[in-house]
């Protein structure tokens, strides 16, 4: 079985200084720990992995889709805990080519000191596979304001395939990259009706599920506005219009993939799942 844990569900300038939906990122973890990665480790994502008894020091391989602080911010201190307070080589680090070494509008958002801290550094470049652990990996396309952004496509004999967009405004070949899952985490900044450049919107999202059709969406990375308005009843919208089930993800929660695809979790309070276990 195969845990997903959001450590955040905000996204963007005023959900992260608010903090109004944290925005740690995502964890995803197999039993044995045979697979334990941290995706997009925002601020916070150290903090709220220890709160939530998710042991930074036990993880194996950080990704980093795009250099931007909501999704990059604490990328360096979970370095630091994967190679155990730096004494050792350890773990892989995925990380698009702009959080390595910058482009024309973005610095490099991990530093050179922090690249020489793990025991593999894979440059993210769309159209990139390799395989980590137990996963094969493939590095897809996203259209954002980073241009060096992409997203990830895991699949395994075991789980089956997931995927994560990060952020990204609706693109003509998604179905290229993201067709064929059982799991796709859409990154749904704005409302329906309220669009903006280089992201997704509910309208979007639309869009891009119905190309795509997965067994199951998930909309997560919501701005203010989102916020305000209700991913639930956005996630609604997607699912009425596409036919395909939608869930607006929440803050603690998580989602267990064996041969169903289950969400446990409440947005108050901590659930104890196999995630808790594993420390």
């Amino acid at each position: 079985m195969l845990e997903l844990i959001f450590l955040g569900t905000g996204g963007g300038r005023f959900a992260t200084i608010t903090q109004k939906r944290r925005t740690g990122g995502i964890r995803i973890i197999s039993e044995q720990n045979k697979i334990n990665i941290h995706v997009d480790p925002g601020p916070g994502a150290l903090i709220y992995s220890l709160e939530m008894g998710l042991d930074p020091q036990k993880i194996r391989a950080i990704f980093v889709s795009h250099s931007h602080l909501d999704h990059a911010n604490d990328a360096e201190p979970l370095i630091e805990a994967m190679s155990e307070g730096t004494t050792k080589k350890r773990g892989v680090l995925v990380a698009a080519s702009s959080v390595l070494k910058g482009n024309e509008v973005c610095e490099n958002s991990i530093s050179r000191y922090h690249q020489a801290m793990p025991e593999k550094v894979i440059e993210a470049t769309v159209g990139k596979s390799f395989k980590l652990d137990e996963l094969n990996v493939t590095v897809c396309r996203a259209v954002h304001s980073d241009p060096d952004t992409v997203g990830f496509r895991f699949e395994s004999k075991e789980f089956g395939s997931f995927a994560y967009i990060p952020d990204s405004e609706y693109f003509t070949d998604a179905s290229k990259f993201y067709s064929g899952l059982r799991l796709l985490i859409l990154s749904v900044l704005r409302p329906s009706g309220q669009p903006w450049e280089g992201h997704m919107t509910t309208d979007d999202a639309i869009r891009i599920i119905e190309e795509t059709r997965p067994e199951m969406a998930l909309i997560t990375h919501f701005g203010m506005q989102m916020i305000l308005r209700g991913p639930e009843r956005e996630a609604e919208l997607i699912e009425k219009k596409t036919g395909v089930l939608t869930k607006a993800a929440f803050d603690g929660m998580r989602v267990l993939i064996g041969k169903e695809i289950v969400i446990s979790g409440k947005k108050e309070g901590k659930a104890r799942t196999l995630s808790s276990f594993l420390g």
